[in-house]
């Protein structure tokens, strides 16, 4: 299903070797007065075994970095993505070696078994120790495109539904698409990102857990990315409050982030249907 749902939602980009690969752009602001620019932002799931046709997919989009959420042990299990002419990936772990201990890896599972109640505990942890990653690709951002810039960057954890996915929020709401669109932005991950039956079997097995309790760990849902942006906006006000607190951006870089993000003309939900290569 994943690799084939560009026939009925374009956003999709296939990428052979690739899950879950999509534009975070073309979402409308929430005062109708602009929408978040295309063919800069791609989020997806891991990149290690993406194929040639692949690749050059990549250095079509002009893909010039590749920003990684995975932790060293995750990287040291399914590897790295090959090299790619252009593109410079840059390790962006939020998790330590600490944070696999089999305590803190209880913890953390304990919430995804949870469901669409327990997933924002553990976004709540992403939150919280992903702040300096989110800064420097915000950073990076500001600092190497601009609005006449065909470049384009990636982010991506293993999935790409999680870290990933909080990232994606992170983004759109700051520019000011509504949460309701942020939060179906994040629940296409269902669609983007799969596991073979057998996976699923070895993965519960492992964790002494039922099959359907690796399908709710592998799902995005949309009530988990309601209840974490409610969360966040009670501790922080808003967004842009956390942005501010934790990623440490200042009002001039928020704005410039805005400017190049932000494509200043009214949307129309037929440019939702543009190609996107």
């Amino acid at each position: 299903m994943g690799q084939h749902v560009s026939v009925c939602i374009p956003r999709w980009i296939d990428i052979p070797g690739v899950k879950n690969f999509r534009d975070i752009g073309g979402w409308p602001l929430k005062d109708g007065s602009g929408y978040i620019r295309e063919r800069i932002v791609f989020r997806c799931g891991h990149l290690v075994d993406i194929t040639q046709k692949g690749i050059e997919t990549l250095n079509r989009l002009n893909v010039i970095a590749a920003f990684d959420f995975r932790s060293d042990p995750e990287i040291e299990r399914q590897g790295v993505m090959p090299q790619v002419n252009g593109l410079t990936r840059y390790p962006s772990a939020m998790f330590t070696e600490a944070d696999y201990s089999p305590a803190a890896l209880a913890t953390r599972w304990k919430g995804y078994f949870e469901g669409a109640t327990g997933f924002p505990k553990v976004y709540a942890v992403i939150l919280e120790k992903g702040a300096p990653q989110y800064r420097k690709i915000f950073l990076h951002l500001i600092e190497n495109h601009s609005i006449t810039s065909t470049k384009s960057i990636i982010v991506h954890c293993t999935a790409g539904k999680d870290r990933t996915g909080i990232f994606g929020m992170l983004l759109l709401g700051l520019c000011g698409v509504d949460d309701e669109v942020i939060a179906n932005e994040y629940a296409l991950s269902n669609l983007g990102y799969w596991e073979p039956e057998h996976e699923l079997q070895k993965k519960a097995e492992m964790l002494n857990v039922t099959v359907n309790d690796m399908r709710m760990v592998m799902s995005a849902p949309y009530l988990a990315m309601k209840e974490t942006i409610r969360q966040l906006k009670e501790k922080y006000g808003s967004i842009e409050g956390y942005v501010r607190e934790e990623c440490q951006l200042t009002s001039n870089e928020i704005q410039r982030l805005r400017d190049l993000m932000v494509v200043p003309i009214r949307f129309e939900e037929r440019q939702l249907f543009r190609p996107k290569i």
